[in-house]
């Protein structure tokens, strides 16, 4: 499997659904989304979803390296304008695709490539190809994505974290190349926020999901640190923000269809493709418990952004 560009990992039956898996800087396409031999969106997610036609999107993540010309120049923005280009290219290759719903699942700083395709997307009069993706997305999951800064650290103190993990520098002129300097994933965040809150307002349905994670992840030997903390990894008045057990790492891997954080995954993905009558319906009934092959997951003691409780349900 090549590490670029669109991958098709599950065709799906008589799809009716496009997934897109997004990693996060340094990763590896698939092996962002294995653990102990296990590739979920593959292995998994196609037995519990298999209207869904599965892919992987892979850019150029490398960030450091012993070669000064080796480390790549692709901004935030390049690599959602890339996604947005290949998607268009895919689905137009597939005649009952054009209009087909599509949900894209992003991993820690993936997710600001996702958010930046989502506000091109909006933004963009004379790009009918970044407007006919973005107006066809039906959710956006987002697991360990550092939005905005938590209540003790600074802005960009989430995202300085996650270089520091992956050994890469952080000085300011590396993260305003990058596109993850305060002042850009500030802009992002507001311009994304904004967007979004307006599309909820039309006939466009969109759900977006703010994972994170509760388990602090080692940063050195001797130093555990919480990534992208639950104020960090969302956005308020946007969606639900739901905690997963799992280290920064590990919050986007799954190995078995009973853990809980998978179920959480698949019962997003289902409330994204539920009609907005049938989603009102549910939220109205109080039905807050989801059976993830027989074990009862409680959603009601989940508090969502903007100080709203909902359910997945």
């Amino acid at each position: 499997m090549s590490d670029y560009g669109l991958q098709l990992v599950a065709p799906g039956e008589n799809p009716k659904v496009d997934i897109v898996f997004v990693h996060g800087l340094r990763a590896n396409m698939a092996k962002t989304w294995t653990k102990n031999g296990t590739f979920w969106p593959g292995e998994l997610l196609p037995k519990d979803v298999p209207e869904a036609r599965i892919f992987l999107f892979g850019y150029d993540a490398i960030i450091v390296s012993s070669k000064p010309g080796a480390i790549s120049k692709t901004e935030v923005h390049r690599n959602a304008d890339d996604l947005c280009a290949k998607l268009a290219a895919e689905r137009s290759n597939t005649p009952d695709a054009v209009n087909r719903p599509i949900i894209i699942i992003a991993h820690s700083l993936g997710g600001l490539v996702a958010a930046q395709l989502f506000v091109h997307g909006e933004q963009s009069n004379d790009d009918l190809s970044a407007k006919a993706i973005v107006k066809n997305i039906c959710g956006l999951l987002f697991l360990g994505t550092p939005f905005r800064g938590s209540v003790v650290a600074g802005p960009a103190e989430s995202v300085r974290r996650i270089l520091q993990l992956l050994g890469a520098d952080t000085q300011e002129t590396t993260l305003k190349s990058l596109g993850l300097n305060s002042e850009k994933t500030n802009e992002l965040t507001r311009s994304f926020s904004n967007l979004f809150i307006k599309r909820k307002t039309s006939n466009d349905q969109v759900h977006a999901f703010f994972f994170y994670e509760t388990l602090t992840t080692q940063l050195t030997k001797w130093k555990h640190v919480q990534i992208a903390e639950n104020d960090s990894a969302q956005l308020p008045d946007c969606g639900d923000t739901i905690p997963i057990r799992a280290d920064h790492h590990d919050i986007c891997k799954f190995t078995t269809r009973e853990e809980e954080g998978y179920g959480l995954i698949v019962a997003a993905i289902r409330k994204c493709l539920k009609s907005p009558e049938a989603v009102s319906q549910s939220n109205q009934s109080g039905n807050n418990r989801f059976n993830n092959y027989g074990k009862a997951i409680n959603f009601g003691n989940f508090s969502f952004g903007g100080g709203q409780t909902n359910t997945l349900s």
